[in-house]
Order: structure tokens, then C-alpha cells, then sequence
């Protein structure tokens, strides 16, 4: 086997892979990296070595491939199956219609960046490449996969990265007088809406979380806490929580048990906390009639910032919001960081107030002597 660079009429180098089987020149392909060329010629020389077949003259298309996919994943998880679904359905058609065997780890990297340029958030676009990957693992064991993984070979994204997929922006999180705006907005339309919002600020908990809370999930001994037990998200059956403890427990402040209160009156301890004026649970059909100027998922973000502002230690944090402190560290790094400048702005002011009472540098402006 061999690789030799080549340059094309335009002056771009490309990449031509040579494999023969003893004598006999049995398959050739070029690439426009060497990254590439050398990952499918590793490839086909283990193909020889354990005596699988070499790639055939034609391929299927990436639609057909796509097809096969969503039919096998039939049956699983449906919130999963629906992600990949609206994942795969965001390909672009050009790329759909070409033999699978024609696409490489630059085509698949192409379009994730093209998702992050259009303003998509790291962490959908990572989800989309996770998809992404489980759609050509599924051709390799199907047996139509005949170049290297297109994911597993991509160059890195950096912006896909765990921290920065999970890192919080403070424009994402809205002022508390920003908050209170759009919470008031929505209360002169339904208060009882504008209250599920309150809530969620107040506690950090999830729409699915809100939506599936009961009036039993209130703790009174030793004080007031929420217990979150399950979740239920629209459309989907009702779950355990996202926490690796399979419930977690959330201290109430005088306003959010005040909140809790008004509307557990009158309800058995069985009954949905939150639910609309029929008397039956909340929909984010609903709720998405009042929107809030941000995402709704601010809301957990906005609690998490003011109990880290508050000087709540991260560990106690991660514990309400049931994260990993690790997550949380990456996720409000910026509220962490937000902390110690503030903290390093008082020392200089404290250190100035003495040098300026001890008159060693004077007056700005005023020339001193």
C-alpha cells in the first residue's frame, strides 16, 4: 500500500491511496487530507489481513442509510429516538444524495460547524454529532460502512468540547430586574403561569420536573424542602429525575413555600401541584403562549447563579440542582469567576483607601510639593 500527495489543476493537494493484495492493485481512493488516507489505508490493510471484503464499486446513498437507521431504532427510547430523528432530518439534502461511501470525516465536520454558524448551542450541536456517530457505528455493523468512521476520524471541534458545551454565558442568565419584568408581564396575563416560572426560579428545577410535581413532594421536618421525585416531559411517559441519586431534596425559601402553599390548598397529597384551569396537568403548549423574552431553561440557570452569589458552596449547589460539583464548576464558572474579581476589586479599593489615608501618592491630578 502506498500514499502519494497530488496536486490538482486548482493547486490543491489531494491524497492517493494505492492497495494491492499481494501483486494485484485491488483499490484505490483519494482524499483531501492525509489524516484521511491514512486512516482508510489502515483500514483496508486489516480488511486483507483478516480477510474481510474490500469495499464494493457501489454504495448505498446517506438517505437510504438514513432510512435503515430510524426503522432499526424503532422500539427504544422515545425521547432518544425523536432527538435523532430531528437531528438526521437537519442534514442537507446534498449530502443525503450521495453514495455513503463518498462521505468523509470533512463532510460530516462541514455540517456541524454550519449548525454552530447558524447560532445552535454547542451542547444541540453535540447531541447532533452524537447521532451522527451512532448512524455510522450502525452502518459498520450493518456492514456498509467501507472508509474510516467519519466521526471518530473528524478533527475536533473545539467548541464541542464538555466545558465548553456546558459553560453558561451571562447573557444567558437574565438580571434578577429583568426576571421580575417578565415575570410581572406574564402575571397581568396568567398569574398562575407567571407563579410556575416564579417557582422554577426560586428552585432550579426543571419544566419536566414543575409540570410533574405534587403536593406531596413537600418536607416539612426539619424545615421546609422540595422533594423531586420524578419528571415528565411533554409528550413523553413520566421519569425518575436527571440526578444519579434518583431524588434530591431542595430548600425553600419563604417565597417559593409561599408559592407551594397557595396552590397544595385543597389538593390530596396525590394530586399534580401545578395544573391548569380545567384542574388537569400543565402542557408547555400552555405555557409557551406566555413566553418569558428568554429560554424557560434560564430559569434554573438564573437560581443556580443566586445561590452561587449567595455564596452557597458548589458542592451544596450541584447537590440541589442534582448535578456532579465537577458540572457545575464548568457550567457557572462565570458566576465563580464573577466572585473573585469582585472580591479582588474590594482588596484594591481597601488598599487604596489606606495608601490614599496615608497620603503616598496624593491627589489624581494635583501635583504634590
Amino acid at each position: 500500500m502506498s500514499i502519494q500527495a497530488r496536486k490538482t489543476k486548482a493547486g490543491k493537494t489531494t491524497y492517493f491511496v494505492r492497495v494491492k493484495s499481494g501483486r494485484e492493485l485491488v483499490a484505490t481512493k483519494s482524499f483531501s487530507t492525509k489524516r484521511e488516507a491514512e486512516a482508510w489505508e489502515r483500514e483496508q490493510r486489516h480488511r486483507l489481513q483478516t480477510g474481510r471484503p474490500l469495499p464494493p464499486k457501489s454504495s448505498v446513498s446517506l438517505a437510504v442509510l438514513v432510512e435503515l437507521f430510524v426503522a432499526a431504532r424503532q422500539g427504544g427510547n422515545p425521547h432518544t429516538v425523536d432527538t435523532d430523528r430531528n437531528n438526521l432530518a437537519a442534514l442537507p439534502k446534498a449530502l443525503l444524495s450521495r453514495p455513503l461511501a463518498s462521505i468523509h470525516a470533512e463532510d460530516v465536520r462541514s455540517h456541524l460547524l454550519a449548525q454552530l454558524h447558524r447560532g445552535k448551542k454547542p451542547s444541540t450541536v453535540a447531541r447532533a454529532k452524537t447521532t451522527l456517530s451512532a448512524l455510522f457505528t450502525f452502518a459498520d455493523e450493518m456492514g456498509l460502512l467501507h472508509q474510516p468512521h467519519p466521526v471518530r476520524t473528524m478533527k475536533k471541534i473545539p467548541e464541542l468540547s464538555a466545558p465548553a458545551q456546558r459553560a453558561v454565558s451571562p447573557k444567558d442568565v437574565p438580571s434578577a430586574d429583568r426576571l421580575a419584568a417578565s415575570l410581572y408581564a406574564v402575571r397581568e396575563k396568567r398569574a398562575d403561569v407567571a407563579d410556575v416560572f416564579e417557582f422554577m426560579s426560586l428552585t432550579g428545577i426543571r419544566w419536566g420536573e414543575a409540570r410533574a410535581a405534587r403536593v406531596n413532594w413537600l418536607s416539612e421536618v426539619p424545615f421546609p424542602q422540595l422533594v423531586v421525585e420524578s419528571s415528565h416531559s411533554d409528550r413523553y411517559e413520566e421519569k425518575a429525575p436527571k440526578t444519579w441519586r434518583g431524588t434530591r431534596t431542595i430548600p425553600l425559601s419563604p417565597r417559593a413555600l409561599s408559592i407551594f402553599s397557595l396552590y397544595a390548598t385543597g389538593k390530596d397529597r396525590d394530586e399534580y401541584l401545578f395544573t391548569n384551569t380545567l384542574g388537569g396537568q400543565l402542557s408547555g403548549a400552555l405555557v409557551r403562549k406566555f413566553p418569558l423574552g428568554f429560554h424557560r431553561h434560564a430559569l434554573r440557570h438564573y437560581a443556580a447563579s443566586t445561590w452561587l452569589r449567595l455564596g452557597t458552596p458548589v458542592h451544596e449547589v450541584a447537590e440541589y440542582l442534582g448535578d456532579e460539583p465537577r458540572t457545575v464548576l464548568a457550567v457557572y464558572a462565570h458566576v465563580l469567576g464573577e466572585g473573585q474579581r469582585r472580591a479582588h476589586a474590594a482588596r484594591l479599593a481597601s488598599a487604596e483607601a489606606e495608601d490614599q489615608a496615608g497620603d503616598t501618592w496624593g491627589t489624581p491630578g494635583v501635583q504634590n510639593g
